[in-house]
């Protein structure tokens, strides 16, 4: 497939980052009819944007935060797929999110090959190992913490998100290196 084609999806991503992080948490994590494993993934999503050690490191600018928005969306599609209802609930909520986790993803999903897309799905969904500032996503899930703790924490790096739109096309330009990135860092050493 032709990085072509994932040029504006990833400036569509990229550009609204900053607003989608903060809305996945006040309307996917907040939804009490989650179930809890679910419910856990999705706050794992959320942690995995929040923590260092990302697949495409943040320290390399706006590129380095691809990973982040695929994070949610793969997250997005999980729900789509477990509890079709609550995706279809939060439909009008956040309807540019939820559009953004079909084709888009599927595009995307596709670009990456099966094998490093699955391995980077796991490593979003590996809440067991994940803590940020001694926290873990499953504890926030099962408001063993207070719940305003995580929005503040986005809402700190939904500061680092606010992106110049030309360094977002500068970006979206170089998205093959993000999925050079993707291969070296997912797939298995022979």
């Amino acid at each position: 497939m032709s990085t072509e084609a994932l040029q504006p999806i990833a400036e569509a991503w990229l550009s609204s980052l900053q607003q989608d992080i903060k809305e996945f948490v006040r309307v996917v994590c907040d939804d009490p009819e989650l179930d809890e494993a679910l419910r856990d993934r999705v706050h794992g999503a959320v942690f995995y944007a929040l923590v260092p050690g990302d697949v495409i490191p943040d320290s390399i600018g706006v590129l380095g935060y691809l990973d982040d928005a695929l994070a949610l969306r793969i997250a997005l599609d999980e729900v789509r797929r477990e509890a079709p209802d609550r995706f279809e609930a939060w439909r009008d909520r956040i309807p540019e999110m939820i559009e953004s986790a079909g084709e888009a993803l599927a595009t995307f999903r596709e670009s990456l090959d099966e094998a490093t897309y699955e391995a980077f799905r796991h490593r979003v969904f590996a809440i067991e190992k994940v803590e940020f500032k001694g926290r873990r996503a499953s504890e926030v899930a099962q408001g063993k913490v207070d719940p305003g703790w995580l929005a503040a924490e986005v809402s700190v790096l939904a500061l680092k998100l606010d992106f110049k739109p030309a360094a977002v096309r500068a970006a979206a330009k170089r998205v093959d290196s993000a999925l050079q990135t993707f291969h070296q860092r997912l797939q298995p050493r022979r």
